[in-house]
């Protein structure tokens, strides 16, 4: 009998060693993670994700990255006044364009357009869809058929587009967009960043201002 309560001791004793061992791993996993993902706390978009966007800062040009959600108001007044810069700058200015979406809401706005961006007419779909939505009262943020509508307005193959829609070939893709904003603490849309720096006004006027002085000092 004490040979029995022995055996059970040691087998005990042995399953709480296994968890604490394991416990310890999850302790040391959950603080790789976080020192890896700790966010963008200095308010810069670090370099190594400017490569992940096939992005560099050369001299004599100034990147500007836009986060921006299709539903977003603040997002669709920016966008009108985005091409003033480039019409100002020319090529001197380079504008990315990173759509998400919210939680809760449909991934199939940001698909959409990185569909249409790989069939060559990105930007004519980010208008397209900002039109939709706040002048049409067109469902762009939830419905499909209302999306595949706003793709043939713009001249997009239909069959193409409802094909690669349907099938979710953008589904990774635009989750990478959310996990990319949310690795640098975009709380919310328009967040602006220009040569990796985050703008807390994104006025047209302040990045007028801030792209003028970027490309004045790399003179």
């Amino acid at each position: 009998m004490a040979k029995k309560k022995q055996k059970l001791s040691e087998k005990k004793s042995g399953i709480q060693t296994i968890h604490i061992i394991l416990a310890l791993l999850v302790i040391s996993a959950l603080a790789i993670y976080f020192l890896n993902s700790g966010g963008n706390n200095s308010g810069t978009f670090p370099a190594d994700n400017f490569k992940k966007l096939n992005t560099t800062i050369e001299p004599g040009k100034v990147k500007i990255i836009e986060f921006l959600n299709f539903g977003c108001t603040h997002c669709n007044d920016l966008r009108k006044n985005m091409p003033q810069l480039l019409q100002k700058y020319g090529d001197k200015v380079e504008i990315t364009y990173i759509p998400i979406n919210f939680p809760k809401q449909s991934t199939k706005s940001v698909e959409a357009y990185l569909i249409a961006e790989q069939m060559g007419k990105g930007d004519e779909m980010l208008n397209a869809l900002f039109d939709a939505e706040f002048n049409k009262g067109m469902d762009i943020m939830e419905s499909t058929i209302a999306i595949e509508t706003v793709a043939a307005s713009i001249g997009l193959n239909e069959t193409e587009f409802s094909q690669k829609l349907d099938s979710g070939a953008m589904k990774n893709a635009a989750n990478y967009n959310l996990r990319l904003a949310n690795d640098y603490n975009v709380a919310g849309t328009p967040t602006v960043f220009i040569n990796g720096k985050s703008q807390e006004d994104y006025s047209i006027t302040n990045l007028d201002k801030v792209v003028g002085s970027l490309l004045e000092q790399g003179k």
